[in-house]
């Protein structure tokens, strides 16, 4: 009983074993629904797992879980980061799951949105569907290899021409996060839904200390307390991995990285709203704005109606010919007088 055993045996979409009063139990898990992205024979391994758990493969899908060997399983929910597992260690985990509010949008739907937001900026761009192109790696690689990111790190002294590690340090620390932040609000702001950037499912490709992203398989969420799913998505799937990644290469302040989330959030919020015709706050300002109340941004940023400082400096003006950000807390570029040029 307490190895789990008598519920894999007997287990049935109609009949459970409750551990907690050591009795079978009728169960109604109708509406318990998976959708699964696996090949044959992986497929009809999954389904019959599935089954014995109390789920079905039917849309709106409550879960995702896509396989490429018995070995390799990942399973996405709307309310958790994905989870990795074994063949045989799926069933204890589906039976684990509590029902959430979210479900998937249609494969298509979360494709053509993605797609849409490409449109918008570079900053907003991410591909989907197969890969042709070599080199395309999960980001969460990023976040664990110190070589590679300070590789990167590298490339990106070399194109902004900074003279101090840390300048650039910063100034790729906040171009990952607008790209992250960017898909999130554009696509919570413009169709209420959150697209699901697991880390060992979103891929990059780095040139010259430029990122791309890209999701072979589109998964976005829809359903209630959207605002909370994209905050937990970006700060702590990516956001505070990759802090802690970039500390390891040098000494940078936890503050300026905060600060850097932020600005990043409101500036693609600020891009978002442009596209759409806003001249005022409008649905990113009022997404991003909220968002900025997390206490994992807490202190950032001071708000000042539709403007806003920031409480530290990103660095860049550090870089040869950098000037001021338009949100710097300074108002002098140091060792000058007058305001000298903007950064966005």
């Amino acid at each position: 009983m307490l190895a789990e055993h008598i519920g894999a045996v007997f287990d049935c979409g109609t009949l459970c074993f409750d551990p907690a009063r050591g009795v079978f139990v009728v169960s109604d898990n109708t509406r318990r629904r998976a959708r699964i992205e696996a090949s044959a024979p992986m497929r009809a391994a999954l389904e019959r797992v599935l089954r014995r758990a109390g789920w079905s493969t039917r849309e709106p899908a409550e879960i995702v879980v896509t396989a490429t060997g018995r070995d390799t399983i990942t399973l996405q929910t709307g309310a958790n980061p994905a989870t990795t597992a074994t063949l045989s260690g799926l069933p204890a985990l589906l039976r684990g799951l509590p029902f959430t509010n979210h479900d998937c949008a249609p494969v298509a739907k979360a494709a053509e949105v993605l797609s849409e937001l490409s449109d918008i900026s570079p900053f907003f761009a991410i591909g989907t569907g197969p890969i042709a192109e070599d080199g395309w790696q999960p980001v969460q690689q990023v976040y664990s290899d110190t070589k590679r990111l300070d590789d990167i790190v590298g490339r990106v002294q070399a194109r902004i021409e900074a003279a101090e590690r840390r300048v650039a340090v910063s100034t790729f620390f906040l171009g990952f996060a607008a790209r992250l932040w960017s898909i999130g609000v554009g696509a919570l702001a413009g169709h209420r839904l959150v697209p699901d950037l697991a880390g060992n499912q979103l891929l990059f490709r780095e040139d010259g200390g430029q990122i791309r992203l890209h999701v072979a398989r589109p998964v976005a969420w829809q359903g209630d307390d959207l605002e909370s799913m994209l905050a937990n998505a970006v700060l702590e799937s990516h956001i505070a991995p990759l802090a802690a990644a970039v500390r390891r290469l040098v000494p940078i302040s936890e503050k300026v990285l905060r600060g850097n989330t932020a600005s990043a959030l409101l500036g693609a919020a600020r891009v978002f709203d442009r596209r759409h015709g806003g001249t005022g706050p409008g649905p990113g300002w009022q997404l991003a704005r909220g968002l900025c109340s997390d206490q994992r941004l807490t202190g950032a940023i001071n708000f000042d109606n539709y403007g806003y400082r920031r409480a530290n400096c990103c660095l860049y003006y550090r870089t040869r010919t950098g000037g001021l950000c338009g949100d710097c807390v300074l108002t002098n570029k140091p060792g000058t007088s007058p305001r000298s040029g903007a950064h966005e």
